[in-house]
């Protein structure tokens, strides 16, 4: 793989609306009990951006990709049923592998973790003759080894937990591998390259590794932690095409103006992680962290206004430059990839 310019520039954050907007207000009913994630006015607005303009589509998918974002907890039900479904499938006992961790800390049994994540991927990789791909399977075990070694960084940079569980964090591990395996069932059934196993972590997280790696080197700042949040992005920013309302629409119509659609579920499935009081995501990010993710998942794929909106930041570290620069990274690793 080519390896990616750190040169290149970014859109700005989407203008605002108002609040009291029709798709404001849609945005407000799409939770039943009106909680949305602890963001900013801006980033709920940008959301209902994508309500707005898919409402404004006339085609197949778009309006399943607005039926199914307006179901929100059918959205949320549906994909969390899709990865248990998936892995039960696929022979993987989930309340046998996590209950072999006990209670021991990541920290102390994190070579099991990596053992663990291993068996899994080949589960789903290597053992089943239709789906059998190594070069996919290596690429799963190598990204999910840099996942690991990320945390027990962020853990010595005082950004993780040091009692964190080696269960809770192969819980997390698992239902990422998970997510790659069923997002690579569904580039089978829609010719979409960007839902390969191998390209989901080869092209889209390993281009937002080398470009935060870029970016250290001229000065800039990221954290182990923030590598950790480009992960769960690259891993999840398509996971609301397995919706089957949407799969299937996609499959007969194709895209057919529905790319608005893309982010926008992804971004609601990860605001649906950090609602759910019980969401294995908790014991590792925090709600800023969250918010991150959120962001970054939602502005994947929006285009630049002009070319200034693209650099990324050097210099004095801050929120706002952490902020950008993540969201950056994203946002090139997918301009580069077209």
């Amino acid at each position: 793989m080519e390896k990616r310019e750190s040169h290149i520039h970014l859109s700005s954050v989407a203008d605002t609306q108002e609040a009291d907007s029709p798709s404001m207000r849609i945005l407000a009913q799409s939770s039943p009990d009106g909680a949305l994630m602890e963001a900013t006015k801006r980033e709920q607005t940008v959301e209902a951006d994508f309500v707005s303009a898919l409402l404004a589509s006339h085609s197949t998918t778009a309006r399943s990709c607005i039926e199914t974002y307006e179901a929100a907890t059918d959205l949320i039900t549906a994909i969390d049923t899709l990865l248990v479904r998936h892995a039960e499938k696929c022979g993987f006992n989930r309340d046998e592998e996590f209950h072999r961790f006990g209670n021991s800390l990541f920290r102390d049994d994190s070579g099991e973790v990596c053992t663990a994540a291993e068996r899994l991927s080949a589960r789903y990789f290597l053992e089943n003759e239709k789906t059998k791909n190594e070069r996919k399977h290596t690429a799963v075990v190598r990204s999910t080894h840099e996942f690991i070694e990320l945390l027990r960084v962020a853990q010595r940079e005082g950004a993780v937990s040091l009692d964190l569980l080696a269960k809770d964090t192969f819980k997390l591990i698992a239902q990422n591998i998970t997510a790659v395996s069923l997002q690579d069932r569904g580039s089978d059934v829609t010719t979409i390259v960007e839902l390969d196993a191998h390209h989901l972590m080869e092209h889209e997280l390993q281009g937002c590794m080398q470009l935060a790696d870029a970016l250290i080197e001229q000065g800039g700042s990221l954290s182990a932690m923030d590598k950790l949040i480009l992960h769960q992005s690259a891993v999840y920013h398509r996971v609301g095409l397995m919706v089957p309302p949407v799969l299937e629409a996609i499959a007969h119509k194709g895209m057919d103006g529905s790319q608005l659609g893309i982010p926008m579920l992804a971004a609601h499935y990860v605001r649906s992680q950090y609602d759910d009081p019980s969401s294995v995501w908790k014991s590792i990010f925090s709600s800023q962290e969250f918010e991150l993710i959120h962001r970054a998942v939602l502005y994947q794929d929006k285009k630049p206004k002009s070319p200034s909106d693209m650099a990324l930041q050097v210099g004095a570290s801050s929120n706002a430059t952490r902020e950008h620069n993540i969201e950056a990274i994203v946002r090139i690793s997918h301009l580069s990839d077209e």
